[in-house]
This record gives C-alpha cells, structure tokens and sequence, in this order.
C-alpha cells in the first residue's frame, strides 16, 4: 500500500509505502505517480521525491524493476528522488537491486528531506 502528500513547507512530494506491493499495486502507482508528480512540479515548480520504504518489507526484483520504470517514465533532468529505508541492511538490498540509479538511500528521513532541500549537500550519503 501507499500514499502520496505533498509538504508545501518543504516543497518535497512524499510516498509512504506500507507492507509489500504486489504488482497490480506497481501499476496503481504507475497511474497516480504521474498526476502526483504533475501536481508537485506546478505547486513547486520541481519534483523532490522521498520515497519512504521504512515500514516496508525487501522488495523483489520483480517489484523493483516495474515500479522503476512506473516511476521514472515521469522523470525530468531536474527531479531529485530520495529513498528512506528501514535498516542498513535493506540500504544494501535496495542498492544492489536499482544499480547505477542515481538514487540516494538514506536509513533517516530527516537526512533524506536535508538531501532534497539543501541543494550545497547534494552528495550522495553513499
């Protein structure tokens, strides 16, 4: 399951992921991301995304590979996108599984909105 919302405050477009996704509930986000993210982008005038997968199960790659490419058929050069895992250990799983992605993975939300906000820290936490 998940849910978008948008923080006007910080101009960052959330997604709160619940449980596991199966992939009729990739193709749901694959139809509202795009509304979403438009929606962001006019209130903002850019997309920051944070994904938070901390109240998620490991995602398989089976997942993985379909909600990328739901997600990124709406991407922009200008669009950063932050992932929010719940253990370092989910950090490696998530990094194997979206490879070269120019995706931070961060084990905290607050270091994640930190990424999206301040443009001067935008190194990747590795």
């Amino acid at each position: 399951m998940f849910t978008f919302a948008f923080a006007p405050s910080t101009a960052i477009l959330r997604v709160h992921v619940t449980g596991s996704w199966t992939l009729p509930e990739v193709e749901r986000y694959g139809r509202e991301a795009g509304i979403q993210f438009a929606k962001a982008r006019q209130q903002a005038g850019s997309l920051r995304l944070l994904v938070n997968l901390a109240r998620t199960e490991i995602l398989s790659q089976a997942i993985v590979a379909p909600l990328a490419k739901a997600g990124m058929q709406y991407s922009r050069p200008d669009d950063r996108v932050a992932l929010v895992v719940h253990s370092p250990l989910m950090k490696l799983q998530m990094k194997r599984m979206i490879g070269d992605a120019p995706t931070p993975i961060f084990v905290s939300d607050e270091d994640a909105v930190l990424w999206l906000t301040d443009c001067a820290q935008c190194a990747d936490p590795g």
